[in-house]
């Protein structure tokens, strides 16, 4: 079953035949989008789970649709950024009773930082300093090889934006790995 047919049977008849033949299509890029935000393959298969049916949901009231994947994307894209904000305020009320009772405990602060020597756990650590933003784009150049004309399209921005965010991203990149390598890990100078 083509795209557009699938598309068109989930469009004026709510066909889910026609949905799991997208489905089919784009879990695999789905899920590694996913992944490259969230950084964790549980809350991205339930990213992708919780999604894939907001979109089977919503696909109906559309006048029109002539490529799923791109605005399927935008659909995962915020539910990620949603679930990431959510994550961060809960990490950071945890660090702060957390920091409070090791304070008071023993009137030492706790370890912030656990310094890796391994290069890819380094370049593992490095990512997950980036803003999503710039994680999610370099993940998707160099883990998934997406070529340029498609993330823009995947992200509705130019291909000029697409090659500015890519140039921030791995300038970052390369920041929080020297920054890594420096507090006691060793770098070879990987960079993306």
């Amino acid at each position: 079953m083509t795209e557009a047919h699938a598309i068109q049977l989930c469009l004026k008849h709510r066909d889910p035949a026609g949905f799991e033949a997208l489905v089919q299509q784009y879990r695999r890029e789905a899920f590694g989008h996913a992944l490259a935000l969230l950084g964790n393959s549980e809350d991205a298969a339930d990213a992708c789970q919780t999604c894939f049916a907001k979109a089977f949901a919503a696909m109906p009231t559309l006048p029109q649709l002539n490529r799923f994947y791109p605005w399927f994307y935008r659909i995962l894209r915020n539910f990620c950024l949603n679930q990431l904000a959510r994550r961060h305020t809960r990490e950071r009320e945890a660090d702060s009773v957390q920091q409070h009772e090791e304070t008071r405990r023993d009137g030492n602060p706790p370890d912030l930082l656990c310094i890796q020597t391994d290069e890819n756990q380094l370049a593992q650590k490095a990512l997950t300093r980036l803003s999503p933003q710039h994680r999610e784009i370099l993940c998707m150049k160099y883990f998934q090889q997406v070529r340029y004309h498609q993330i823009a399209e995947t992200l509705g921005i130019p291909e000029g934006t697409v090659m500015s965010r890519l140039y921030h991203a791995r300038r970052a990149f390369r920041q929080a790995f020297q920054e890594l390598a420096d507090t006691g890990g060793t770098s070879k100078g990987v960079a993306p």
